[in-house]
């Protein structure tokens, strides 16, 4: 890994609490990305706080969405859900979609499912979305090479690279710490390395 290549970067949702932003920035930290929704009757009590304070820091924003559908049909909601409630904020960072808890789903029915809320995100925003995932489902339910134009955000922990045995050649996002420490927040907070494709358009984003 080329660190002079990698940008700094934190998850972030009201679990965090009451973030300082600017302390966050001088810590070196150029990406946030901010937890916007769920499914599609929950948005984060913390996401206008966190955009707003983020963005006046002058952060690279990017928005995630904790997906909770069971359907296609539910799906397409959630996607359309997560988008209405980003679509007027500045984004530098691809939208992501964070899809963790499967509960009896099997491994065919939730790759339709991410594929429709991929797709209908794609759609709704115009912009290639991320796909968040742990390195486990990354190399299982998400091993399909339908997934491999999405760029994925990997998360895995307590390694020195992340383990990728699955469908993309390199990961964009490497969420290395749930237990990392931030100045401008209190707690312990999501850590990640961020490649530059994980931008929107990183030609004319300077960070």
């Amino acid at each position: 890994m080329n660190r002079r290549s990698i940008l700094q970067g934190i998850d972030v949702s009201h679990w965090a609490g009451k973030i300082d932003f600017e302390q966050v920035k001088t810590d070196g930290i150029r990406i946030v990305y901010i937890k916007a929704t769920q499914g599609t009757d929950y948005v984060d009590p913390d996401f206008e706080r966190n955009y707003r304070e983020a963005d006046k820091a002058g952060l690279a924003i990017g928005f995630y969405h904790y997906v909770m559908a069971r359907s296609e049909n539910e799906a397409r909601a959630e996607a359309r859900y997560f988008a209405a409630h980003i679509r007027e904020k500045k984004q530098h960072v691809r939208p992501a979609m964070d899809f963790e808890v499967f509960g009896n789903l099997t491994t065919a029915e939730s790759r339709v499912i991410s594929e429709e809320f991929l797709t209908t995100l794609e759609e709704e925003t115009r912009q290639i979305p991320a796909l968040y995932s742990d390195a486990s489902n990354a190399s299982t339910r998400f091993a399909d090479d339908r997934f491999r134009r999405y760029p994925l955000w990997i998360a895995d922990y307590d390694v020195s690279r992340p383990d990728m045995e699955n469908p993309w050649p390199r990961w964009s996002g490497w969420q290395y710490t749930d237990r990392g420490r931030v100045r401008g927040i209190s707690g312990h907070v999501d850590r990640d390395h961020f490649r530059r494709d994980i931008l929107i358009d990183p030609r004319l984003c300077q960070y």
